[in-house]
């Protein structure tokens, strides 16, 4: 559902973002009557079962109870439900012992690290369904060749009020797309002596040691990661209650769920607002969103050598809008270095095409969409000779303007910049009046996942 207005503000008083409002609704999905495209992961659990051959229905199971759990998780709109923990508290128990079931089997055919995964998560669901509080748990990012699973409490995007959101995941390592994420890590130092080139000095990580990002095909979900919108992402121990990790942060990508949505929902958005799609290199985008990402990852902790500390943000931004501007800046820095250490055509249409699909959410709900909205008015501001949305040299015409935004962001979020505020309100206004123009298509065409499994 698009805004209803064009964000209007005083100068120097912020944005003019309005206020966003928790949803009640359950499923939670990103817009009003979303248009789905369904489809199934894992046809017939075929990888879950060629993984998982003695064991793989323990894992079903789990996943059902989870669903249960979640369709019972009413959000508490008017107040806590005396309820609702009586109602969950038995499928906690039992997903629990159905996990230590599935671990006691697997162990008997392997000492894999998802044993110790599985056992943990069963206590950890046994202690909750008694004491409704998490127990602290140390987790492990995926290692190469071994499935992953994770279960216990998660932290989605979504502006929904639940009692104990908790899910499910089941991943296996994609060592053929690592690849692509491995060699923008290897080539850090490229990306950051561009990072100092765009924003005009020596640079800085605020973050001492980098997060890692894991590409992976999720075999299964259940519970909360399959109530409504669809990340293709998570964030450990970001969006882990109660959770630690061995070493650095990392990040979990499912490859499979970005390249349905990549597939079925962006490109198809960008190619009906007047965008040049070539269905053949649908791979090749993946690949080059998959660069984008975690150069995204990274710009998200680089400022200018200059500013004490992490930084100060203008006078009059509230929280949700610095962090809009924060994804508007990971966004906008991961683009132009990715670009910088070797990139084509389709790291244009894959970022296009996003940046299109973004624009169906609620922009007041989620910031990254309204992070699009400030990107792409941007570009329709100062760069308008790109004829947005690309039709090949899209980042090539547009980086001169993007190179000034990321500028911007900067001087705003982490240099006490007000002045700018001006431009930045503008520029959302800009991409709203786009947002506007193209609203129709998000009737006409999916815009995000409804996925099944086996």
């Amino acid at each position: 559902m698009g805004p209803t207005a064009a964000p209007r503000n005083a100068p120097g008083t912020g944005l003019g973002i309005p206020l966003r409002q928790t949803i009640g609704q359950l499923p939670f999905w990103h817009r009003e009557e979303p248009l789905l495209a369904v489809t199934r992961l894992d046809p017939e659990y075929a990888e879950l079962r060629r993984h998982f051959p003695e064991t793989w229905q323990y894992l079903v199971r789990a996943k059902t109870l989870f669903d249960g759990i979640t369709a019972l998780d009413v959000p508490a709109i008017t107040g806590d439900d005396p309820d609702h923990f009586e109602r969950t508290s038995f499928l906690l128990t039992a997903a629990s012992d159905v996990l230590l079931r599935f671990a006691e089997a697997e162990e008997a055919a392997s000492a894999r690290a998802v044993v110790q995964h599985a056992r943990a998560a069963a206590e950890r669901l046994s202690i909750y369904a008694h004491t409704r509080e998490w127990k602290t748990a140390t987790l492990f990012e995926p290692r190469p060749e071994e499935p992953w699973l994770y279960c216990g409490p998660i932290s989605t995007w979504a502006m929904r009020d639940a009692g104990s959101p908790v899910a499910l995941l089941v991943a296996v390592p994609r060592a053929d797309l690592q690849t692509e994420v491995d060699e923008i890590t290897a080539r850090i130092g490229e990306l950051r002596t561009e990072a100092a080139r765009v924003l005009g000095g020596e640079v800085k990580s605020v973050q001492k040691v980098n997060p890692t990002m894991q590409v992976t095909d999720l075999l299964l979900a259940g519970g909360e990661s399959v109530s409504g919108h669809k990340n293709f992402a998570h964030f450990f121990p970001l969006e882990a209650a109660g959770a630690t990790v061995l070493g650095p942060e990392f990040t979990v990508v499912f490859a499979n769920v970005h390249r349905e949505r990549l597939g079925r929902c962006s490109l198809e958005l960008l190619k009906s607002v007047g965008g040049t799609v070539d269905e053949t290199r649908l791979d090749a985008a993946l690949r080059m969103s998959l660069r984008w990402f975690r150069c995204h990852d990274l710009g998200h902790f680089w400022r200018r050598a200059s500013v004490p500390a992490e930084g100060e943000p203008a006078e009059g931004i509230n929280h949700f809008e610095r962090m809009a501007l924060e994804e508007a800046y990971a966004d906008t820095l991961g683009l132009l270095t990715a670009e910088a250490v070797g990139a084509d055509g389709d790291l244009d249409t894959a970022f296009t095409a996003e940046l299109i699909r973004y624009l169906s959410r609620r922009y007041h709900h989620f910031a990254d969409t309204s992070a699009a909205l400030l990107t792409l008015g941007w570009i329709r501001q100062y760069a308008a000779e790109t004829d947005f949305p690309a039709r090949g040299g899209f980042l090539r015409q547009a980086r001169p303007a993007l190179e000034d935004l990321a500028r911007t962001l900067h001087g705003v979020l982490w240099d006490a910049d007000a002045s700018e505020l001006g431009r930045l309100r503008a520029a959302l206004a800009r991409g709203t009046e786009y947002l506007d123009s193209i609203s129709g298509h998000f009737r006409s065409l999916p815009t995000d996942l409804s996925y099944t499994f086996g």
